[in-house]
């Protein structure tokens, strides 16, 4: 019976980060906070621990779909730059044709710069928002739409991963 609670026990921390707390609010959705940023998703998701690159995947278990957060340091890029830069690594992840980026604000005035990537089927299946702060940190913030059926549910989380998106103070 140990054994079992041990096992339970350790598959549950497994689905949590152990670099972030995540605390339930109790509408089907976490808020995750970082050292660096906090976001709200779907509660119950798998969330991986940040890699050392900065990069943050959740996902609910068994799907193809999955909601991702990567950080950057302050950096001077234009919006151009980190289009370029950031397409470079993700259609070497899975080809596709890219959208035009498309600068905007967010709810807070912070400037952003979204796109997608159009798979064979003409369907905008990956989804990206870079968010540049005041003081020049990055959030970048990504969903991969499993297929057209999910759309709409995916791209409510995908709005309120955006919506919820903060940038954590740090210190001078």
């Amino acid at each position: 019976m140990n054994l079992l609670v041990t096992l339970l026990a350790t598959s549950l921390l497994s689905q949590l980060p152990q670099d972030a707390k995540v605390l339930d609010l109790g509408d089907g959705y976490s808020r995750v906070v970082t050292a660096t940023y906090s976001v709200e998703l779907p509660t119950g998701w798998d969330i991986s621990s940040e890699t050392r690159w900065g990069q943050r995947k959740a996902h609910p278990n068994g799907s193809n779909g999955e909601l991702g957060i990567m950080t950057a340091p302050p950096g001077q890029q234009s919006s151009d730059e980190l289009y370029h830069t950031s397409l470079f690594f993700i259609l070497r992840e899975k080809k596709g044709k890219p959208t035009p980026y498309r600068l905007g604000k967010t709810s807070d005035g912070l400037e952003t710069a979204s796109f997608e990537v159009v798979d064979r089927q003409g369907f905008a299946a990956r989804r990206y928002i870079l968010i540049r702060n005041v003081d020049g940190r990055l959030l970048a913030l990504s969903v991969h739409v499993p297929n057209r059926e999910a759309d709409k549910q995916w791209s409510a989380h995908f709005e309120r991963l955006l919506r919820t998106a903060r940038f954590i103070k740090q210190p001078l």
